[in-house]
């Protein structure tokens, strides 16, 4: 063997080596943020973003390629016909940045806002499935002060996934209805344990 090929050998490890650790890295990166399709129209309509600019329902397709869930199909981002008082209003597309949470990146038509975000989310230990807030909120001394008639929360920032049951989150945005069943005010809310939620602070009004 020539006496050049023995110098080149450990060079050559060390790329295979540089190579399968980038190999590695890439395979075990977070997987891309997703949402069941089904989900979408009440995401966006129930947002802060929804309240912001009255809306009072959407109709979304998913761009791009989708994937099958348990529960129907998934994408990681949406094309929606928004309506505010039951007429259209314009079209958005919706990132999703979480399972329950999405980002309105461009609007066209019609007077709608653009979205700037709910501002910092705490962070905390996943305890609570977007279902269980909405008890808690509803039932809580801050629900019964307000005199809301109901709520819809939707989980925002990190979340524990369970497979097919709702993931877990600490931090929630939830729209409230005051007794006429008109929208109040949007808060954002953090579990306080596995029946109680602490109101942090009003996202719109």
């Amino acid at each position: 063997m020539h006496p050049r090929q023995f110098v080149a050998l450990p060079a050559l490890v060390v790329v295979l080596a540089a190579t399968w650790l980038v190999s590695a890295t890439l395979g075990t990166a977070a997987p891309s943020p997703w949402m069941y399709d089904e989900s979408s129209y009440d995401v966006l309509t129930y947002s802060v973003w929804g309240r912001q600019n009255h809306v009072s329902g959407a109709q979304c397709t998913g761009l791009g390629r989708g994937r099958k869930g348990f529960e129907g199909m998934t994408h990681a981002s949406f094309r929606c016909h928004v309506q505010v008082g039951g007429a259209p209003a314009g079209v958005v597309v919706a990132k999703v940045i979480g399972p329950e949470s999405l980002r309105v990146v461009s609007v066209a038509g019609g007077k709608l806002m653009g979205d700037r975000g709910i501002g910092p989310v705490p962070k905390g230990t996943p305890a609570l499935a977007a279902f269980e807030a909405v008890i808690a909120l509803q039932n809580g001394s801050w629900g019964k002060t307000h005199r809301i008639s109901r709520a819809l929360c939707y989980g925002v920032g990190p979340y524990r996934d369970r497979g097919v049951a709702s993931p877990l989150f600490f931090s929630f945005s939830c729209a409230t209805f005051d007794q006429r069943e008109a929208r109040a005010a949007q808060v954002l809310v953090t579990a306080t344990g596995k029946k109680a939620v602490r109101v942090v602070r009003t996202l719109a009004r």
